[in-house]
């Protein structure tokens, strides 16, 4: 997960997004780790754009201005105002990051080229980051009526959020099958329907599987003789 929100801290950094940038900060991300394959750093690229605003909040959460890429450059070597003239040295020409070749859904076609072509970012729209979760969510489950009043909590993936995963998994752990059950319910007393609302459940929800018959199966029966009359049975 690390490895994940560092790149993210130099993304943020490569298109300006100052508040994206203070986010990551704030989630103690390594504002000194390198991309594994240019070595480059978020202060390397906001010296790169030459965004005044993001150097400053690297350097205040301890950013080192001499760390150096894999071609010797420290970031204030790639600052536009010495480097214009060689402004194609660095990786841009022959490495594109995968989120510049790639830029996010919520960016148009036209943002899109403006980053391949390495324009300013400072006015550019920001897209608020979601908060930081959890990959899996865990759920409290137990079967309705049983004799064991125990919850046992599963995990399911945050991005598998659907009804029907919910009903295999939980059948899985409880070790019933999908056709005994009658309902899924969220305690106290909500009833799961559909992929919507089991999006909205939230870590350690409790809730309960409720089948269609007894937990044996059978109905009860008697070992007793009968016999039959015309209009009563009669038993031993």
């Amino acid at each position: 997960m690390s490895g994940i929100l560092e790149e993210k801290l130099r993304e943020a950094a490569s298109i300006g997004d100052t508040e994206r940038v203070a986010m990551l900060l704030s989630q103690n991300v390594d504002v000194n780790s390198q991309n594994s394959v240019n070595g480059w750093t978020a202060l390397h690229w906001a010296y790169k754009r030459g965004n005044e605003n993001i150097i400053k909040l690297l350097n205040d959460h301890g950013a080192n201005p001499d760390i150096k890429n894999f071609k010797g450059q420290t970031p204030n070597d790639l600052c536009p105002n010495l480097n214009t003239s060689n402004d194609t040295s660095d990786y841009g020409s022959k490495f594109i990051p995968n989120y510049l070749k790639n830029p996010p859904l919520q960016i148009d076609l036209e943002l899109g080229n403006r980053m391949r072509k390495g324009s300013d970012f400072a006015n550019m729209p920001i897209t608020p980051l979601p908060v930081l979760q959890n990959d899996d969510l865990v759920l409290k489950v137990r079967v309705h009526g049983s004799s064991d009043p125990d919850f046992i909590e599963i995990e399911i993936p945050r991005w598998k959020l659907t009804y029907s995963h919910l009903m295999n998994v939980c059948c899985q752990e409880l070790e019933i099958l999908d056709s005994q059950v009658e309902r899924i319910r969220k305690l106290p007393n909500t009833r799961l329907r559909k992929d919507s609302d089991v999006k909205r459940l939230r870590d350690y929800q409790a809730l309960e599987v409720v089948i269609k018959s007894p937990l044996n199966g059978d109905k009860m029966t008697n070992c007793y003789p009968s016999i039959s009359t015309k209009n009563q049975t009669i038993l031993y």
